[in-house]
């Protein structure tokens, strides 16, 4: 029987990151900049590990394997198979982020074996002056951004 999971956080510096996820965990003090918390990870090499009760110190990759479609559905199971699909972070951005492109499920699966990344963003908090750019800040032809 299942349980609600809670995986240990992975904490990743950045140099655009900031100050506030110190507030929520107390061993982050080793950090300068901490810009990432990925809360559910099976990125290969910072796969997420359960936090308390029988199912402690396994990784979700491990999990996947043994429960199947019972921990992920079977619509995710029956598409996916064993690899789970998502990544789930928090995002301090004390700065700029980098300028990011994301290959799709195919062109990621071919070059890199693995999935796309396609991004969906609930914002928490943020400064009055904040923002979020999608795409362009003008139109662009395809022979400029090609160029």
């Amino acid at each position: 029987m299942l349980y609600p999971l809670k995986f240990e956080p992975i904490l990743m510096p950045k140099i655009w990151g900031g100050q506030n996820l110190k507030r929520l965990y107390p061993d982050a003090d080793r950090y300068d900049n901490i810009g990432e918390s990925w809360l559910v990870s099976a990125v290969q090499g910072n796969e997420s590990v359960v936090e308390g009760g029988f199912l402690a110190d396994n990784t979700l990759p491990e999990l996947v394997e043994v429960y199947l479609n019972d921990l992920v559905g079977d619509g995710v199971y029956k598409r996916y198979g064993n690899n789970f699909p998502l990544l789930v972070k928090i995002i301090d951005a004390a700065d700029d982020l980098s300028i990011q492109v994301h290959p799709d499920d195919e062109i990621a699966g071919k070059r890199h074996n693995s999935f796309g990344k396609h991004e969906m963003w609930y914002i928490l908090d943020c400064t009055e002056d904040a923002f979020v750019c999608a795409g362009f800040n003008r139109k662009m032809t395809k022979k400029e951004y090609l160029a």
